[in-house]
């Protein structure tokens, strides 16, 4: 009788651990899936957002490059203008962008690129955290 009893009481420890391990072991199946399931959309917005990067640098890199072409097209017209020893000063009287000398029309164009060249850069950078906020 007391073998019974104890029998009894072990087969209902194993019952019990068994369905215990059975419900565990789904309930641990379920959240692995949920968390490939978050990694994986993770990944997904994660490849989006480098995409959109990606495209932003490549335009980015373009107009850059265009205004670099604008500044060598605009430096070699300007190997024709006067050097600033040529020029006589004019104090200022009927100045315009055609009687600047050489030099300063060097710098203010070179001056004109580097700023377009980091207006360009800052709206892709605005852009790029517009995209992947």
């Amino acid at each position: 009788m007391q073998i019974q009893l104890i029998a009894y009481v072990v087969a209902i420890v194993l019952t019990f651990s068994a369905g215990w391990s059975v419900n565990g072991w789904r309930w641990e199946k379920k959240e692995q899936a949920e968390q490939i399931a978050r990694q994986k959309a993770i990944k997904d917005q994660e490849s989006v957002n480098l995409a959109a990067a990606d495209k932003i640098r490549k335009d980015k890199n373009a107009q850059i490059n265009a205004i670099n072409n604008q500044l060598a097209d605009a430096l070699i017209k300007l190997r024709n203008r006067t050097s600033r020893n040529d020029n006589q000063a004019n104090n200022g009287q009927g100045a315009t962008g055609m009687s600047l000398s050489a030099e300063d029309a060097t710098f203010l164009i070179r001056e004109a690129a580097r700023a377009d060249g980091l207006r360009t850069a800052l709206e892709a950078c605005y852009k790029q955290y517009d995209e992947v906020k």
